[in-house]
């Protein structure tokens, strides 16, 4: 099987890994960006931000289909903490996106509010290739945070002795219902 990671593999100066690629301006990128952007993220050992990253790809990608001017756009992630990324898409359309909110009839315009959404932050900004201005639309996602398990609504005991009283008690009682010497309220 080839590796879907061939060459796209990078490292900053300062060691920060880095992974990018270019895809074509038409619509089979989106999911080809969203797939190689979970293969970066199962690579540095961070599945549980891929679901999230794929959403944001996917959503900055279409952008960059519908408004770049163009042949190609790249996917660019890179790893910002042991569980945090930034996953950008670069494009040559010197236009800033712009959160909007639109009616409920309307099919364009909540891509951005998901992004806002999904990230701990994002944000646009201009680059520049020689003489030629595009722009990077960015976003810095977090891998969720393990929460403490809910409190047990079953009383636990402390003790192996205790444990044991507690299921003898629940034992004779059930029992003493089953055979009729007790009734239940």
């Amino acid at each position: 099987m080839r590796d879907a990671l061939a060459g796209r593999r990078l490292v900053t100066q300062d060691g920060t890994p880095v992974a990018t690629k270019c895809f074509p301006r038409e619509a089979r990128s989106v999911p080809e960006a969203r797939h190689f952007t979970r293969a970066v993220l199962e690579d540095w050992a961070l599945p549980s931000l891929a679901d999230t990253a794929e959403m944001v790809t996917s959503e900055l990608a279409s952008n960059a289909i519908l408004h770049a001017r163009h042949s190609a756009f790249r996917v660019t992630l890179r790893r910002l903490d042991d569980d945090q990324v930034q996953v950008a898409v670069i494009d040559r359309s010197a236009d800033l996106p712009q959160q909007i909110n639109p009616d409920e009839d309307e099919d364009h315009g909540r891509g951005l509010g998901i992004v806002d959404a999904l990230s701990q932050k994002w944000g646009a900004e201009p680059v520049w290739w020689g003489t030629k201005r595009g722009k990077k639309v960015w976003a810095d996602l977090a891998a969720p945070v393990a929460t403490a398990p809910p409190e047990p609504s079953v009383p636990m005991y402390g003790t192996r002795l205790a444990q044991v009283v507690y299921v003898l008690i629940l034992a004779a009682v059930a029992g003493a219902v089953a055979f009729g010497l007790a009734t239940p309220h």
